[in-house]
Formats: structure tokens, C-alpha cells, sequence
């Protein structure tokens, strides 16, 4: 059983909060409306401790925005006005800039607009997709289901970007504890040893004087070095800010071996999903690929498809825009879009590749770290073992003066 945190109108027509078990956020929402209460939201603790953690300056993180769209769903749902749904999660954020945030959006719906006009201030927090998937939801009086909506494809895209931060990062972080075992060993354990040859007269093996000759030269430089190293951290992050700097890194990371396949997939399942959202909404073709374009990180895609809106007015078929740019889309790609073209299928053929690039997604991070895995581990044994030798061999050595 699981604990939820939810706050609710009790059928005397209080507002009541607490805790509740359940085996599931549907099975909570069951108990209390049981109890006659009407649930304005039900959220693991978990979740709810996102809630409260958001960033002083920054927008909200996707975990934060996730929880959002889903409690203003449920809200809603339950019969809640936006006014009344915004007041609550004014008094449920501990941040100053977030309770002015949600009182300006309450204040702009008071005084007339709409819920996404009212979110459209805020570009750091809601993006543009989801704002014109409400749009269409406001239009088509389904708003609860597009909240919903924005709140599943949010959850799909951190799960994807959770697996490819992932499979990236685990041979970063090898190298860089491997790294760090090695500099304590070189700086630490060595030195004690070559102290030890000396007091004996004794000369080191060829590996353990060239280990500390490394580690003195580090020592010598070390000022240097922790002005160097950090200065040019920060020239190479600056220069990938620039527009020429982010096309260049990210045309590296889509054609860096057994990294680039991965990148190129997960652009192209947050692509499709995008398109396949905003479509399904009741958006048109034309809305949907610019906006879809704009959700895009890899600077490649976005300026492959900026100019999108105006070569599709033109009467362009996308199958044609697609095929312009055979690195970023894929041949089976450009033919399925060109087949939806012809049979009228956008919103099947959509959600169709969508899913499989989602699929792709997941078995390609999988089978990144079960390959790189076994390659690590070698790495890792062949410097352990380079290490281990270094230390040992001379300590050998002084057990064979010793006898």
C-alpha cells in the first residue's frame, strides 16, 4: 500500500487535507469520493515533495511541471474552477516566485482569459506545445483530457531522457572514479614507498618512478592547473551557448560511434510524439510540425524544421521536407510519412512511429550499457592491474632485500 498526500471538499463542504493508503492514486480518489468528498488532488508523497521543491528562480523541473498538469487535471475534473485550482497550488508552493506566479494566472482568469492566455506570460514554466494543446482543449471543451494529456507525453519524454542521460553518462562516471582512485594511489600511496626505497638506497621499478614522476609534475602545476582546467571548462560551455557552437556540439553528439543512433532516436520519438499530441488535439498539420519543431533540444532538427510553417503554406507535402535532410530522418521514415500523406492517416501514422522510436529509444540505451559494460570492465581491470602493479612490484622487491 502506498501513502498519497490529498486535500479535498468534505460533503459538509470543508476543505479537509491528510494522508491516505491506497494501493493506487485511482484506489485513493475511491476511498474519499466514497466519503462524499470531492478530490481536488491526490499525489504520491513522493510527488508531492517535488511539488515543494521547486527551483527559487528557475522554471519548474519536468518532474514539477508533470505534477502540475496531473493535479490541474484532477482538480478540474472534480468540478473545480481554474481560479479555485490555481488558489491551491498558490498555498501548497513554498516559493515566493511561484505563489506570484499562480496569483497572476488566477488574476488574468478573474478578469477574463483563458487558462492557457493566462499561461502564456510564463514561457520558462509552459511551453509552447502545451500551451497550444489547452488552446485546442479550451476550444473543443475537452480540457480536463489535454491536461492529461500534456501530463503523460511530459512523463514519456523525462522517462526517455532519463534513459539516455543514463546510458551516456555511466562511462563518464567510471572513467572519472577510476581517475580519482588513481590520482589518491599516485599522490598518497606511492610516496610512502618511494620514501621507504630511499631510506634502503634502492631503485624503484621503471612503472612506479614514471607514476611518480606524473604525480610530481601534477603537484609542481597544480596552481595551474586549477586555473586552466576550469577557465577552459568555461570557454568550451561558452562557446557551446553560441548558435555556431550548439550546431557544432550537436551535430558531434548525432555522429559520435555508439551515442549518435541513440540521440537521433530520441529526437526523432519526441518529434512524433509531439506531432502525434498535437494533431490528436485538433490542431492543424501546419501548427502542429512548427511547434513540434520548437520542442526539439538537437540544434539540427530545430533549424531542419523552423522554417516548416512557410514551406508547408507553400503546399509542400512533409514527406518532401523530411527527404531534404536524409541525416536526421530516416529513409522508412520519409516513406511511411509520404504513404500517411497519400491515405489521409496522419493522427494513426503519428502515434504509430512515435511509439516504435519510443521502443527504439529504450533498446538502444539497454543495449548501450550492456556493450559498454564488459568494454569498461576491461578498461577498469587493465588499470587497476597497471596500479596494482606499480605498488606491489616494489614492495616485492624490498621483501627480497629484506630476506
Amino acid at each position: 500500500m502506498a501513502q498519497f498526500t490529498y486535500k479535498c471538499i468534505t460533503k459538509d463542504g470543508k476543505i479537509a487535507e491528510g494522508t491516505i493508503s491506497a494501493a493506487s492514486q485511482w484506489a485513493g480518489k475511491r476511498k474519499l469520493r466514497k466519503k462524499g468528498s470531492s478530490v481536488l488532488y491526490l499525489t504520491s508523497q513522493k510527488q508531492f515533495s517535488f511539488l515543494n521543491k521547486i527551483s527559487f528562480f528557475g522554471g519548474l523541473s519536468a518532474t514539477e511541471r508533470i505534477n502540475f498538469f496531473r493535479n490541474l487535471a484532477s482538480m478540474l475534473e472534480s468540478g473545480l474552477a481554474p481560479t479555485t485550482a490555481l488558489s491551491v497550488f498558490e498555498e501548497q508552493t513554498k516559493s515566493y516566485h511561484h505563489k506570484k506566479m499562480f496569483a497572476v494566472m488566477r488574476r488574468n482568469i478573474e478578469n477574463g482569459k483563458t487558462l492557457s492566455d493566462a499561461m502564456i506570460r510564463f514561457p520558462r514554466h509552459f511551453s509552447e506545445y502545451s500551451i497550444a494543446i489547452m488552446r485546442v482543449g479550451e476550444t473543443t471543451g475537452t480540457l480536463v483530457h489535454a491536461l492529461d494529456r500534456i501530463s503523460l507525453d511530459l512523463e514519456t519524454g523525462q522517462e526517455l531522457r532519463r534513459q539516455v542521460i543514463t546510458a551516456v553518462a555511466y562511462p563518464v562516471v567510471v572513467v572519472t572514479v577510476m581517475i580519482a582512485v588513481a590520482m589518491v594511489l599516485i599522490s598518497q600511496v606511492l610516496p610512502k614507498i618511494a620514501e621507504l626505497f630511499a631510506e634502503m638506497e634502492a631503485n624503484l621499478p621503471f612503472a612506479t618512478r614514471a607514476l611518480l614522476a606524473s604525480g610530481a609534475f601534477l603537484a609542481a602545476n597544480a596552481l595551474y592547473i586549477a586555473v586552466v582546467v576550469p577557465l577552459f571548462l568555461l570557454i568550451v560551455l561558452g562557446l557551446v551557448r553560441t548558435n555556431h557552437g550548439k550546431y557544432f556540439f550537436h551535430y558531434v553528439m548525432l555522429k559520435f560511434p555508439l551515442f549518435g543512433n541513440l540521440i537521433q532516436e530520441y529526437n526523432l520519438a519526441q518529434f512524433f510524439r509531439s506531432l502525434d499530441s498535437l494533431f490528436s488535439s485538433g490542431a492543424s498539420l501546419i501548427e502542429a510540425v512548427e511547434i513540434s519543431g520548437k520542442t526539439l533540444n538537437n540544434e539540427l532538427y530545430r533549424r531542419a524544421l523552423q522554417k516548416s510553417r512557410a514551406i508547408l503554406l507553400h503546399g509542400v507535402p512533409l514527406s518532401d521536407i523530411l527527404r531534404a535532410h536524409p541525416a536526421l530522418f530516416p529513409l522508412h521514415t520519409q516513406r511511411i510519412i509520404e504513404v500517411a500523406e497519400r491515405t489521409g492517416t496522419f493522427q494513426a501514422t503519428f502515434g504509430r512511429v512515435s511509439s516504435h522510436y519510443e521502443r527504439s529509444v529504450r533498446h538502444s540505451a539497454q543495449l548501450l550499457t550492456a556493450l559498454l559494460e564488459p568494454i569498461l570492465m576491461l578498461v577498469v581491470g587493465i588499470a587497476v592491474g597497471g596500479l596494482a602493479l606499480t605498488i606491489f612490484l616494489p614492495l616485492y622487491q624490498i621483501a627480497s632485500v629484506l630476506k
